[in-house]
C-alpha cells in the first residue's frame, strides 16, 4: 500500500526547497507559529545542505607553493559549503584563460574564481561570466581604475591583501635590521600591479631611511629558481651587500640557497606571503620576516562570495572591492601563525560562518576585511584615472563607506588572529 504524505510533512518539504535562505527561513518561521510539526528547527536553522549549491571553478597560472596553501583553503570550504570544485591552470597565457572562461558554461559552473593575468584580461574575463550569468570573483591582479560595477552582477567582487602595506612594513624590519643603512638588494616578481604595490611600500619605507640604498630590481617569475639566479647576479655585482627584499617568499628561498653557498648567512633577507616554508625560515632565524597573506583564507572568501552571490547576496558598491586581512610575520608572533594556519588541523576557520546568506544575523569574517578606496588604491597609477566609476564618489560621500568598515568591524567577533 502506497504511504501518503502528509500536509505536514509537505510543508516542511516545500520550506527547505526554497534556495534563498532568508526566505526560507520565514517561510518555516510562519510555518512553526501555525503548529506544524518539525518547522520548528528547521525555522532558525540554516545549513549548506538547504542553500543553492553547484559547480565552482578555481583559475589560476600554476599550481606553485603559494597556490598549494591557497587549494587547500579552496577544498576546505567548498566541502563545508557542499559544493562541487574543479580547476583549470592558464600558465600565464592570455588566450588560453579566456578560452577557459569561456567553456565554463559548458562545464557546468555557476561560480568562478582565480587568479588572472595580465590584469587587463579581466574586463573581458568578467564581461564572458556575467553574459553567461556565473558569478566570479578575483584576486590580487586588477586593472587600475576598473570595477566590478563596470560589468554587472556577476562580476561579484575583487579582493587582494594590501600589497603596498605588505612591503613597507617587511622592508622597515630589514632596514631597522641593518641598522637603517647599507646597500639593500631588491628582487622582484613579475610586472604586475601587486609587484608595483609591493615595490611601493619598499620605496615609502626606504624614504624613511636616508642611509640606505636600494639596488638590482631583477625581475623574476615569482619562484625560488628566478630568485636564486637573480641573487647570484647581485651578489656578484654588489658583494658589499647588506639585506635582501624578495617580493615573494619563494623568490627569497631561491636568495638564501646562494647565501647559504657562499656561507654569507650574516646577511639578513625578508619576503611576503607567509608560506610554511617561510615561517618556519623566519622561526629558525634564517628569514628576518615576511608578510603573511593567508593564501587559504582568501580562497575561503573568495568562494563564500561567489556562494553568497549565487544565494541571493547583493554586495553595497564598496563592498565590490576588498581589501583581505595580511600580517607582518616576526619571531615574536611566529609560532601562533604556524599553529593557526599550518598545524594538522588546518588553517582554524570556521568557514560556514564566512556566509552571509548561511548566518544572516551572526555571519563572521573571522578577519580584518575593508573596502578598498579606488582613488588611493590605484594612486599608483593615475593615467585614466576618469574611467572610475562616478558611482564611488557618491558612495563616499554619502558615508557609504564607513559603513561598510563598521559593518566588518562589528562582526569579526572572533577569529584566530583577532587581538
Amino acid at each position: 500500500m502506497k504511504k501518503t504524505e502528509s500536509v505536514e510533512s509537505r510543508i516542511v518539504r516545500a520550506g527547505n526547497s526554497i534556495h534563498e535562505p532568508f526566505s526560507r527561513r520565514v517561510f518555516m518561521q510562519l510555518a512553526a507559529a501555525a503548529g506544524i510539526t518539525g518547522a520548528t528547527g528547521l525555522a532558525t536553522t540554516t545549513s549548506a545542505q538547504a542553500a543553492t549549491t553547484g559547480k565552482i571553478i578555481y583559475q589560476v597560472d600554476v599550481l606553485h607553493s603559494y597556490w598549494v596553501e591557497w587549494v587547500k583553503g579552496f577544498e576546505a570550504c567548498t566541502a563545508a559549503l557542499g559544493l562541487d570544485g574543479a580547476q583549470m591552470l592558464h600558465g600565464s597565457d592570455p588566450a588560453k584563460q579566456i578560452s577557459q572562461v569561456r567553456s565554463a558554461p559548458q562545464q557546468g559552473a555557476k561560480m568562478f574564481i582565480g587568479l588572472p593575468f595580465p590584469d587587463g584580461a579581466v574586463p573581458q574575463m568578467a564581461k564572458t561570466l556575467q553574459s553567461s550569468g556565473i558569478y566570479y570573483s578575483n584576486i590580487w591582479e586588477h586593472p587600475a581604475w576598473f570595477s566590478p560595477v563596470d560589468v554587472g552582477d556577476y562580476h561579484v567582487q575583487y579582493s587582494t591583501p594590501n600589497s603596498e602595506l605588505a612591503g613597507y612594513e617587511v622592508a622597515k624590519v630589514l632596514f631597522e635590521r641593518i641598522g637603517g643603512e647599507g646597500k639593500v638588494v631588491h628582487i622582484w616578481g613579475l610586472p604586475t600591479p601587486t609587484d608595483a604595490f609591493r615595490t611601493a611600500g619598499v620605496m615609502r619605507a626606504a624614504a624613511e631611511y636616508p642611509g640606505i640604498e636600494v639596488v638590482g630590481n631583477l625581475r623574476t617569475q615569482w619562484d625560488r629558481e628566478s630568485g636564486r639566479d637573480a641573487m647570484l647576479s647581485m651578489i656578484t655585482a654588489h658583494p658589499d651587500l647588506k639585506g635582501v627584499m624578495a617580493q615573494n617568499d619563494s623568490i627569497a628561498e631561491g636568495v638564501l640557497a646562494v647565501l647559504d653557498e657562499r656561507d654569507r648567512t650574516d646577511i639578513p633577507v625578508v619576503g611576503i606571503d607567509g608560506l610554511p616554508d617561510g615561517l618556519n625560515a623566519v622561526k629558525s632565524g634564517r628569514l628576518a620576516a615576511t608578510h603573511s597573506s593567508l593564501p587559504a583564507y582568501q580562497a575561503a572568501f573568495m568562494v563564500t562570495s561567489v556562494f553568497d552571490a549565487l544565494n541571493g547576496w547583493k554586495p553595497s558598491l564598496p563592498e565590490r572591492m576588498m581589501y583581505t586581512e595580511s600580517a607582518l610575520i616576526t619571531e615574536d608572533n611566529v609560532q601562533h601563525y604556524l599553529d593557526n594556519l599550518y598545524g594538522a588541523d588546518g588553517p582554524a576557520y570556521d568557514w560556514t560562518k564566512m556566509s552571509r546568506t548561511l548566518n544572516p544575523d551572526d555571519w563572521n569574517p573571522q578577519a580584518k576585511i575593508m573596502p578598498i578606496d579606488p582613488e588611493t588604491h590605484f594612486a599608483l597609477f593615475p593615467d585614466n584615472k576618469d574611467r572610475l566609476n562616478p558611482a564611488y564618489a557618491d558612495m563616499k560621500s554619502s558615508g557609504e563607506f564607513d559603513r561598510v568598515v563598521q559593518l566588518y568591524e562589528g562582526h569579526y567577533i572572533s577569529g584566530p588572529f583577532k587581538a
